[in-house]
């Protein structure tokens, strides 16, 4: 049978209100001799105290919510691994769940979590919540809990946030690719109209518009942000006449890279790449992508400090993050000698 407070109170010969001053850590003026006993009691018997009917009492549970698009992605799955490691050290547990990307299960997760008392939640939208976002915003703006959007976020929607500079980062990408000489640049994107992926389109077009350079429509493909799409995407690229590409996500250069393969064609020989998140470098044998870097670690930290800002002032105005992105040059980029430039 579990022992309770008022079991261990009895043991000991001294008040309930004693045992969880004692067993809480709380000031007290108890003698140094009764604090050994009760919690030698407590070891005793294994009493665990109900976290859950504490936080109740306190109205919080110490629990945290992140709703996240796709686990399977090595950058969501290592955001959710430092969310963790900064909730423990708190003192707070995270509650990780997972929307595949879809629209309906936004929802429904919000409801799950709200149900499970947390004290507030990270989400990252799903792709589809930007065909229309109406229902995802007016649960959010419903919410009794704080929130914060990390990652990605809706145009002109105010709240928490923390983003990075998508647009400064694909346009590094792409300037880079055009210091190497390369003017016949492909951009595989999924065009959901997700705000990041606009941002990076812009960024796209911005670097290649300011050399005069022209965008054939051919050049830019769409991806659905999964290995099977970069594979696809890359098809239709290489039947162009391409020299480097741009891809907007690490987990369609993984479809892209198994296609080059299978094609025996080498990067950067045959062709340049630049990926975007820089996750996947320690997964490849031979070959270190350069890559736009989006701080995981980063982003963490500010997401977290955030959410816990906002449940201790919920009153105090919206902060709109933008973090900044660092390309990272590695050797997936050839220098195109003066005769292919001329061509």
């Amino acid at each position: 049978m579990k022992i309770t407070l008022k079991d261990i109170a009895e043991k000991a010969n001294v008040s309930v209100t004693t045992v969880s001053l004692v067993l809480n850590n709380r000031p007290n003026r108890i003698s140094p001799k009764k604090k050994q006993l009760i919690k030698h009691i407590a070891r005793e018997h294994n009493y665990t105290a109900n976290q859950l009917a504490r936080g109740l009492v306190k109205k919080e549970t110490r629990m945290l919510g992140l709703i996240l698009p796709d686990i399977g992605n090595p950058f969501y799955s290592s955001l959710a691994k430092k969310l963790e490691q900064a909730c423990r050290k708190e003192g707070y547990t995270l509650i990780v769940s997972n929307t595949n990307n879809k629209y309906e299960q936004d929802l429904k997760l919000l409801h799950f979590l709200l149900t499970r008392s947390v004290d507030g939640i990270f989400i990252i939208p799903s792709f589809e919540a930007y065909q229309d976002n109406t229902k995802l915003i007016e649960k959010l703006e419903q919410l009794p809990i704080p929130y914060v959007m990390l990652e990605r976020s809706f145009l002109k929607y105010h709240c928490d946030k923390i983003t990075f500079a998508n647009e400064q980062g694909a346009y590094q990408a792409v300037k880079h690719l055009i210091e190497m000489g390369h003017k016949k640049i492909g951009f595989i994107a999924n065009f959901s109209n997700s705000t990041n992926v606009n941002l990076r389109l812009n960024g796209y077009m911005k670097a290649m518009n300011e050399h005069n350079y022209e965008i054939s429509p051919d050049y830019i493909v769409e991806g659905y942000y999964q290995e099977e799409c970069g594979y696809q995407a890359g098809r239709k690229l290489l039947d162009t006449d391409v020299t480097a590409v741009f891809i907007i996500n690490d987990m369609m250069t993984l479809g892209f890279l198994k296609l080059l393969n299978q094609l025996n064609k080498k990067v950067p020989e045959d062709i340049s790449v630049v990926s975007y998140d820089e996750t996947i470098n320690s997964c490849l044998i031979g070959l270190q992508l350069t890559s736009i870097r989006k701080s995981v670690t980063d982003l963490a930290q500010h997401g977290f400090s955030l959410l816990i800002s906002r449940i201790k002032e919920p009153e105090k105005p919206y902060e709109e993050i933008c973090l900044t992105t660092k390309l990272i040059k590695h050797d997936s980029v050839r220098e195109l000698s003066h005769e292919e430039i001329m061509l």
